[in-house]
């Protein structure tokens, strides 16, 4: 789901003014990369794909909410369609066949009342349930959660000082931007709506090459991580990007009487906090996000629509660790290599270092005993 980045997009292409005033960039603090604007850190549960001694992966909002956009085709696109659907058998396919159809039974007797109805009464409707379903899917961003990349994905690569990200082309498609450039936003909205601490998302703005441009050339804005509790959750987990960037992994785990003030990067991060990088099965995913069987059903009707995004080999985005999806241990993407372990896809040194990192005595010794 790439709703807010759509969104930030279109608008973009249509006036710089409106594309700001969405992200709310003059109505808030911008925090540079020097500045942290939180005591704390935190990384919200199943929100990295991965994290290493070169990068950190994490993934953009609305995952968990993207079976929303599966269970609203059922009162916005098929009544719509069946609308369009009654005007065409009613009104349009007697013209060319003298024939009407209704429902799905044709008819030789084609009376001018019903011609009437379908022109006079239909048309109108058919007319608005089209325009419903355009802007459903436009306007309201439901497009970006069939027929493209099923999440979006941003590397924050402290070697080569850059962040990645891979989105859909009308989404702004994929970028490089140089990590030095960035300024956090902890409340890219254009409304007082974090009052009560909702539900709030954080922004990274690229302001322009040349501030004077009137084009903007360079300006950009991606959302990383998912949603978080207002702006304060925001500023911890960008203190957590920044932390990540700017000292790297400190120590292997974080102690279990840490002060909440306490700002060390755990090189293992605890399973809790990673999320799978790739297309899910429907079992995974209830384990991972824990819905019911209905958001879970709406959900796998959106992604099997969806295709998996991969770095670019000329990007180098990897710094030689290797992709989570071809080397989940080496480069701790947690969720998946557990889910590798499930199938069966490790080999036994890679289940050892796995067990070793998070597994108990018991496993451990296993997957020592495992033959090859």
């Amino acid at each position: 789901m790439f709703i807010r980045e759509e969104g930030y997009a279109r608008l973009h292409r249509a006036a710089i003014a409106k594309s700001r005033a969405h992200i709310n960039l003059d109505g808030q603090k911008q925090w540079p990369i020097n500045r942290s604007g939180a005591r704390g850190i935190t990384i919200p549960n199943g929100s990295a794909y991965a994290q290493n001694d070169a990068y950190l992966e994490l993934c953009n909002p609305g995952w968990n909410l993207q079976w929303r956009a599966g269970i609203a085709n059922l009162y916005v696109v098929l009544p719509g369609l069946f609308i369009v659907w009654m005007w065409y058998g009613f009104a349009v396919h007697p013209l060319f066949f003298n024939e009407i159809i209704f429902f799905f039974v044709v008819g030789d007797e084609v009376p001018n009342i019903l011609l009437w109805f379908g022109w006079l009464l239909l048309f109108p409707m058919a007319a608005a349930s089209a325009f419903m379903i355009f802007a459903w899917f436009y306007y309201m961003g439901m497009r970006t959660c069939f027929f493209t990349f099923a999440r979006g994905r941003i590397r924050f690569n402290r070697l080569t000082r850059k962040v990645y990200v891979l989105r859909p082309k009308y989404c702004g498609g994929n970028a490089i931007f140089e990590w030095d450039r960035l300024v956090a936003l902890f409340d890219p909205q254009s409304t007082n709506r974090w009052d009560k601490q909702e539900v709030a998302l954080l922004a990274l703005y690229h302001p322009p090459f040349d501030a004077t441009d009137p084009t903007a050339r360079g300006e950009d804005c991606l959302f990383a991580g998912p949603a978080v509790t207002g702006p304060s959750g925001a500023a911890h987990l960008w203190e957590y990007i920044r932390q990540y960037m700017e000292t790297g992994p400190t120590i292997d785990r974080i102690p279990a009487d840490a002060p909440a003030n306490f700002k060390g990067i755990a090189r293992y991060l605890h399973p809790d906090y990673t999320t799978y990088c790739g297309l899910p099965s429907s079992h995974q995913y209830g384990q991972e996000c824990r819905p019911g069987f209905m958001e879970t059903f709406f959900h796998m009707s959106s992604q099997m629509t969806c295709s998996w995004p991969r770095f670019p080999e000329e990007w180098q985005s990897d710094s030689g660790m290797g992709e989570p999806e071809d080397r989940p241990v080496q480069t701790g993407a947690v969720m998946t290599a557990l889910v590798y372990r499930a199938r069966g896809c490790l080999s036994k040194a890679e289940e050892v270092e796995l067990m070793e990192r998070y597994g108990t005595a018991e496993a451990l010794a296993q997957a020592q005993a495992r033959s090859d």
